[in-house]
């Protein structure tokens, strides 16, 4: 029987990703779902999460769900997991749960920039309680911007700490990855760039995954933006240079750390720290915080909050799922930016041919779910120009009437440019979360037509 994969984009009505796939070969069916949050926790976003966990129980109809997917720590992707926890837990009872690398406990890497990567929050969660006390006049912009890329944590500047413990509460990302370590009947896999092995369900290698990311090159890792050769919105490639000493200037601000020179962070040298006048104005200063010069590097706190929010971003599992007979892909980018995209040129794909690499993948995409909700930094240029497919259809999981979809400075999901480019090499065959699918024309020469439900839009591959 010919190999059919039914893919669900769940209607969030907030900024979010929700996939489920259900692959179908004769009497074999294996159930994927790729994530499942909202970047908001309200108490509607809770509600709806509900609704579409129960939907999921709903869709497996007695069999069961072969794998969660846990692409990477952003509200957006992991917080139904928490909100939805009992539903997942005891009703949907998945069997395994796939993670990255970067989830993997027993990884001593893993474990090291993940301790890095807590600390980054942690002080950036300290930068933001600083942002928004009373003294601190004039900031209201970065302020916001600041809050709203928290926003992707699912923390906000109004958590307290723990009485008992002096930390402040985790944040939902963080406690939905830790209730999906423990949800699996089987033990988590955490994936690899490089792996290839069958989908689970389906025999005689009918379906075949192959892990594309997130790089295990700290090179790759910690570089997220692309060159303007890279992207097609080139005003937006632009890089926050001033992250690091930033967060070092933050980390004494808020007390985490200790430097040689109390001023070591700052613009201004030891030396005109020394003046005769100091002392005598020192009080006023430390009495009227809003006097404090350093406090303008705070100002650049917006920089640190989109290079750990890219950082998230670029750690993505992203992954591709082959229907072998026809080499059909279905590919799945998460939230993965320039430098993610960048380390699948290096992969080495075990026992495939020589002439095999990432190219072969994208030549062969026949659905694609972009990167990020359409942003700029998330779909290599070359990665697009290379999706050459007659069958190319483009799933993208945007709301336009969610604030966060307009971010600011440009900033807009889908990115303007990248918009036109897919619609092209799609034919118009675009399915939006917010709008739905396109009324093109090209639809006719597939198989099968998309399909609306109230609570999500539906399109299937066959091979």
């Amino acid at each position: 029987m010919p190999v059919s994969v039914n893919v669900k984009m769940y209607r969030i009505g907030e900024l979010g990703d929700c996939f489920l796939l259900r692959f179908t070969n004769g009497q074999e069916k294996t159930h994927v779902l790729i994530d499942c949050g909202s970047y908001w926790n309200k108490t509607t976003s809770k509600a709806r999460l509900n609704q579409i966990a129960a939907d999921i129980k709903t869709q497996i109809a007695g069999d069961k769900l072969d794998v969660i997917v846990g692409t990477h720590q952003h509200n957006d992707h992991l917080s139904g997991f928490l909100h939805a926890e009992q539903i997942f837990k005891k009703q949907v009872k998945p069997e395994q749960i796939w993670l990255s690398w970067l989830d993997d406990p027993e990884n001593k890497k893993a474990r090291k920039i993940g301790k890095d990567y807590n600390n980054f929050l942690t002080n950036l969660r300290h930068v933001s309680k600083e942002l928004n006390k009373t003294f601190f006049v004039g900031g209201e912009k970065t302020k916001k911007r600041v809050n709203s890329l928290l926003g992707f944590f699912g923390v906000t500047p109004n958590d307290r700490f723990n009485a008992k413990t002096n930390k402040l509460p985790a944040d939902v990302p963080a406690r939905a990855r830790e209730i999906l370590q423990k949800m699996g009947r089987k033990k988590p896999e955490y994936l690899s760039p490089g792996d290839i092995f069958n989908l689970p369900g389906i025999t005689g290698g009918a379906v075949k995954v192959y892990v594309l990311g997130p790089p295990k090159k700290e090179d790759h890792l910690y570089k997220k933006e692309p060159r303007k050769d890279e992207t097609f919105d080139h005003h937006l490639a632009a890089k926050g240079a001033t992250a690091e000493n930033l967060l070092h200037a933050m980390k004494k601000l808020t007390g985490k750390t200790k430097a040689k020179n109390s001023d070591e962070p700052f613009p201004f040298d030891e030396p005109y720290f020394n003046s005769r006048n100091l002392n005598s104005v020192e009080s006023v200063y430390k009495r009227d915080r809003w006097r404090q010069i350093e406090l303008d590097w705070i100002n650049q706190a917006e920089q640190l909050a989109l290079w750990l929010d890219g950082f998230t971003n670029n750690s993505s599992l992203v992954l591709a799922f082959e229907i072998v007979k026809t080499g059909k892909v279905l590919l799945f980018a998460a939230d993965a930016q320039a430098g993610n995209w960048r380390s699948w040129r290096e992969i080495k794909w075990k026992k495939k041919p020589a002439d095999f690499n990432w190219l072969t993948l994208m030549n062969n995409t026949v659905l694609y779910k972009t990167g990020h909700h359409g942003s700029h930094n998330s779909t290599l240029a070359e990665g697009l120009n290379n999706m050459t497919h007659e069958d190319l259809v483009v799933m993208i999981p945007t709301e336009k009437s969610d604030p966060m979809v307009n971010f600011g400075k440009g900033w807009q999901m889908p990115a303007v440019n990248l918009y036109k480019e897919l619609k092209k090499r799609s034919k118009n065959r675009i399915i939006r979360m917010d709008d739905g699918f396109s009324k093109a024309k090209a639809w006719k020469n597939l198989p099968k037509q998309p399909v609306k439900n109230k609570l999500y839009w539906e399109y299937e591959v066959r091979e």
